[in-house]
């Protein structure tokens, strides 16, 4: 009994630390990306968009990338060592990672934002609606390569073009990730939002969705690992 007693103590204080953890990094995420949430709230009663605000929007997005990074390498130590010191983890890897977040994250917004007002573009010229299926594709890519590329710098410092290319070859080597990763937040997000939990998604949704990426890669930064195990490259 004192056996069982103790493992369902340490499944219950497991628990709440995992609760405690993602709450906290996912808030630390939230604070670090004030502007876009002040943007967002400004035009959330704009019914369509237009390239003003794509470009308002997209400018106030720019925080977000080194925020997430830092959130990334919270998630992935998590996953590798079970215990984690949310806010030394957090700040430290946002600062080790700060340049190379803001580089590949606004890079990605400018090619995203100018792709975005391509397909305003087509999609208001009927004569061109099918040469919005070329940006739309880039904006897909684009994106698909974030799910690879800041868990990559998040986890190892590597020189900006290495981080790329590696990031090339498991986007198309493990395509599958990029897929469940985007089916399992939308899927989070319609259940949620469907059973009226708004206030969950908000406080712990990025925390999970970052936790669940770095799990389903953990193989893959291990491989990176041991390509690279002669050098100094860990973060």
């Amino acid at each position: 009994m004192n056996k069982k007693r103790e493992f369902s103590q340490g499944v219950i204080f497991t628990f709440f630390n995992y609760v405690w953890w993602f709450l906290l990094g996912n808030l630390y995420f939230w604070i670090l990306n004030i502007p876009i949430i002040f943007v967002a709230l400004g035009i959330r009663n704009y019914a369509t968009a237009n390239v003003y605000i794509i470009i308002i929007l997209m400018l106030s997005s720019i925080p977000m990338g080194p925020a997430l990074t830092a959130l990334l390498s919270l998630m992935g130590k998590l996953t590798r060592e079970g215990d984690i010191n949310v806010t030394k983890d957090f700040f430290k890897a946002y600062k080790i990672n700060f340049l190379h977040s803001v580089f590949f994250w606004t890079l990605g917004i400018i090619i995203i934002t100018l792709a975005c007002v391509e397909v305003i573009y087509f999609d208001n010229n009927s004569s061109l609606t099918l040469m919005g299926i070329i940006p739309r594709i880039i904006i897909f890519a684009c994106i698909g390569l974030w799910f690879y590329i800041f868990p990559i710098i998040s986890r190892f410092y590597l020189k900006k073009r290495e981080a790329l290319a590696l990031s090339a070859m498991y986007f198309i080597k493990k395509i599958h990730i990029c897929v469940i990763s985007i089916a399992a937040a939308y899927i989070l997000w319609v259940i949620l939002i469907k059973i009226k939990l708004v206030l969950v998604l908000l406080l712990f949704f990025v925390s999970i969705i970052c936790y669940l990426i770095m799990l389903m890669e953990k193989g893959m930064l291990s491989d990176i690992e041991e390509k690279y195990n002669n050098k100094n490259v860990e973060v």
